[in-house]
């Protein structure tokens, strides 16, 4: 693509050297740089800097860099205020505003928002609309899996833009994303607007990179003060008591859910729970629906009112969602593990500490033995949380084995000791470094009734040891162990 043409797309900017240049392709990943390509230096509130990897990046070939400081001789340097929103604006122009093609709807949180992507887009297709998703736990589009790694749950704006592009030429008409604070803080959403903007929960996550409270819930508010749609409208959870901050400024239309009084879409107890799933009723406009859900955890309930908030803004009639929901199934979320053993086994994404917390309350509910959980925190991530885990897990399980999450780059029985900080005197526990030694001891454990609950990982299928990435699934190891051990006609008790 032409620069100069590109270089439209950018309404700031101060060009020192040639317009007059092709560009093969933009990144910001110096490591990444092909000859012909444009560099855009990020900065990151986490303290990571591009500036620092202009001069790789020209080494490797690059012919144009994006900054906001500095010089690059012998090749176009582009000034521009802010490079997170330039780089989503340049490859907005580089794709060809695929935006322009699809309706948005956008939902953020600390939980919840993959599960509520994954209905709202089952409710979509339900009422006969071609829908993309973007999340997580990988990219899908009518329902089927799109290609590629997921390496972001908001992808950084090529990919992003890359995949709009695919949905939009594949004749989508929706598209519904995960919005993380980390997306948002670094401005890869620019360019893009949300018809609807879903608010489901917040607590404490990410601190690692937004380094406070404060910002990490400022990240989150821009959903609705910067990327809403005009005549968009925000479908709000009413029972956390962030709602009002997170949503603060924000005039246009809401849909409130939640048990209380002034709701718009309100939830009636007592809610049906099972380990096959979960029932409640929810009313709106004077109109009752039983909703019946294969997905356990009385959290699941707030997550299908913030998705049947989400198509009732739309005009989509409660009539067609009842059924939508009933085979619903997202990866690594409460998902089962099932080989004939005598106790429920579940994996979990669970990596926060109200998430953690929700899931074992919710399996609490219904467990009528023991519960025994399995968990670890990341390495190189937020230290604060992890006492708070080990003092949630120890309040509501009966057992609790502590291990390596992904350890990255730190010693991973130090991890283990935070977290075991949590964990008072009395509280039956473990700890064990290897994660699938630390699965077999729970399944080994487990007696008829018991849950064991695998938390932290859920859909991953990987494992990140110092700086090495392995094969790792919490859901093919549990398989795998309960298989050889019926298999073997082992009797597995305490």
């Amino acid at each position: 693509m032409r620069m100069e043409t590109l270089l439209e797309a950018l309404p700031q900017k101060t060009v020192n050297g040639s317009f007059d240049r092709d560009i093969r392709f933009i990144t910001h990943d110096s490591r990444a740089v092909r000859p012909g390509d444009m560099f855009v230096a990020l900065r990151e509130p986490s303290g990571n800097d591009g500036h620092l990897f202009v001069d790789a990046a020209v080494a490797n070939g690059a012919v144009a860099v994006v900054v906001e400081h500095g010089d690059a001789p012998d090749i176009t340097a582009i000034h521009v205020p802010d490079t997170g929103a330039a780089f989503a604006r340049l490859a907005a122009s580089f794709f060809g505003y695929p935006a322009q093609r699809l309706r948005f709807v956008g939902v953020t949180g600390t939980n919840g928002k993959t599960t509520t992507t994954y209905l709202i887009d089952a409710m979509f297709r339900a009422a006969g609309y071609r829908c993309g998703l973007i999340g997580t736990t990988g990219n899908r589009f009518d329902g089927a899996p799109v290609s590629g790694p997921q390496t972001h749950t908001t992808p950084y704006p090529m990919a992003l833009q890359s995949l709009m592009k695919d949905m939009a030429d594949r004749g989508g008409q929706f598209a519904v994303m995960e919005v993380s604070s980390h997306g948002l803080a670094l401005n890869r959403l620019e360019t893009l607007f949300f018809e609807v903007g879903v608010f489901t929960n917040l607590t404490r996550d990410h601190l690692d990179f937004h380094t406070t409270l404060d910002a990490y819930v400022g990240a989150k508010r821009r959903l609705f003060t910067e990327r809403m749609a005009a005549g968009g409208t925000a479908v709000i959870n009413g029972d956390d008591p962030l709602a009002n901050v997170i949503t603060k400024g924000w005039t246009g239309s809401r849909i409130v859910y939640g048990m209380g009084a002034k709701t718009d879409l309100r939830l009636e107890e007592p809610f049906r729970l099972s380990p096959a799933g979960v029932g409640f009723t929810a009313c709106f406009n004077d109109t009752r629906m039983d909703v019946s859900l294969p997905l356990t955890g009385r959290f699941n309930v707030y997550n299908a009112a913030a998705a049947i908030g989400t198509v009732l803004s739309l005009g989509i009639p409660m009539d067609l969602l009842q059924n939508a929901m009933t085979n619903v199934s997202v990866p690594g979320r409460m998902e089962r593990v099932s080989c004939g053993q005598p106790f429920a086994v579940l994996v979990d994404y669970a990596h926060t500490p109200d998430a953690l917390g929700a899931v074992l309350s919710s399996a609490r509910e219904w467990t009528t033995g023991r519960l025994v959980v399995v968990f670890g925190c990341g390495g190189d991530r937020d230290r604060g949380k992890r006492p708070q885990m080990g003092r949630i897990a120890s309040d509501i399980a009966d057992i609790v084995i502590v291990t390596s999450d992904n350890p990255r780059t730190e010693p991973p029985m130090e991890i283990l000791k935070n977290i075991l900080e949590g964990v008072p005197a009395g509280v039956r526990h473990q700890a064990i470094v290897d994660r699938r030694t630390a699965i077999a001891e729970a399944l080994d454990i487990a007696r008829p009734g018991d849950t064991v609950l695998i938390a932290g990982k859920g859909h991953e299928t990987y494992q990140i040891l110092g700086v090495t990435k392995i094969d790792f699934d919490d859901r093919v190891v549990a398989r795998e162990i309960l298989e050889a051990r019926f298999d073997d006609s082992v009797r597995i008790t305490a």
